[in-house]
């Protein structure tokens, strides 16, 4: 039996862990790579102080955070819900392993979920806004 006041702080250290990847990985990039010239994405390069070229290597790294949340979310979903559900039920207080690894599974299918229902998302938002979709000649 694993106990939530051990589950709840360990999935609380990966989530910081996962919100803390983007800034050191970029600060990282920018200490090991910078050369004094930014590069954009197609406008070419220019040359840039530290700051920037960090600023820019802090974004492109947070852009791993957003698959990873997709994945998160549901987990600390699905031990929330474990956690109202054995509080309200008369028994030990901890869980089972067999729960306990409903908790990742939990977080992955929903996260397909998520990823897979997050296109029609943006097509209700372009639909909203026909200003979006006029072509810029």
């Amino acid at each position: 039996m694993i106990r939530f006041r051990i589950l709840f702080p360990v999935m609380a250290v990966v989530t910081i862990l996962i919100l803390l990847a983007p800034p050191i990985l970029g600060l990282a990039s920018g200490v090991f790579t910078y050369h004094g010239t930014c590069y954009g994405f197609t406008d070419g390069s220019w040359a840039c102080p530290w700051s920037e070229y960090a600023r820019d290597q802090i974004f492109w790294a947070s852009l791993f955070d957003i698959p990873l949340s997709m994945y998160l979310i549901p987990s600390w979903l699905v031990a929330v819900v474990l956690w109202f559900v054995k509080r309200r039920t008369a028994g030990p207080h901890g869980l089972p392993l067999s729960l306990i690894a409903l908790i990742p599974v939990g977080g992955c299918l929903g996260g397909v979920c998520l990823i897979s229902i997050f296109p029609v998302f943006i097509r209700i938002f372009y639909g909203f806004y026909p200003i979006f979709q006029k072509v810029i000649p």
